[in-house]
């Protein structure tokens, strides 16, 4: 059984790995200048992607080393993470991305259902090219399913999701679901990938087909039954 230092040490090798892989992949890294606000939108999207999981160290040093940024930068994006509930300090072991509680999943679900209802009803004025994109995000699920690929299938269902709020057609609503879908990913981490994803691509399928088809009612109706059933997997999730 490992220590508690072993796993410490195992978690800050594993997030300067992934923080450097992606910073040199995707030309991340930041001159002096760069803003607080870039280094949690960065931060922010490896969390919604899966590259760092719940309970993973965030060391300053391992930061400013990968995005070239003054620690102070890096601080104040940690101060903007926390205030998005997606990190939090600990002490005496300093900042790490949050592990979620199961009051947490119940307050992520209450925020996302109207939301995403709304964003139903406004279907009815979002271009048919809109519509048909949701579809494509469950093709492309689907064959990362296929493939055994349970990390991408699971960024492609926040990317749906994504894609029908932006339906309402508000950036302010959409940056906001942006940070809940953050800490959706969270969530995701407490069930086992295909448990959690391979119910729920038909369901996707179902909603897209329905909204292209007009069918906003069906699709409302199928998306409330769809976040009860989620939301019920993944509490027990914590619970285990």
């Amino acid at each position: 059984m490992s220590t508690r230092r072993e796993d410490e040490t195992a978690g800050d090798e594993i997030a300067t790995a992934i923080l450097e892989q992606v910073g040199a992949a995707a030309g991340l890294r930041f001159d002096r200048s760069s803003t607080a606000e870039r280094v949690a939108d960065v931060l922010r999207e490896l969390i919604s992607s899966g590259d760092l999981p719940p309970g993973t160290p965030l060391r300053e040093q391992q930061l400013v080393a990968s995005f070239e940024v003054s620690r102070n930068t890096i601080r104040e994006a940690f101060r903007l993470l926390g205030r998005e509930r997606l990190v939090v300090y600990q002490l005496h072991r300093g900042v790490a991305v949050r592990e979620l509680e199961e009051h947490d999943v119940h307050d992520i679900y209450r925020t996302r259902r109207p939301l995403e209802l709304m964003a139903i009803e406004y279907s009815a004025d979002a271009p048919r090219e809109s519509l048909l994109a949701l579809i494509e995000l469950v093709e492309e699920a689907e064959a990362a399913a296929a493939a055994g690929d349970w990390k991408q299938v699971g960024t492609l269902n926040i990317s749906f999701h994504q894609h029908l709020v932006e339906l309402i057609g508000s950036e302010r609503i959409s940056a906001f679901f942006r940070v809940v879908d953050a800490e959706l990913r969270l969530a995701f981490a407490l069930v086992e990938p295909a448990d959690l994803y391979s119910p729920f691509i038909p369901r996707n399928r179902k909603i897209a087909e329905l909204l292209v088809a007009g069918e906003r009612r069906a699709a409302a109706a199928e998306l409330t039954v769809y976040l009860e059933e989620a939301e019920r997997l993944i509490r027990a999730g914590v619970r285990r």
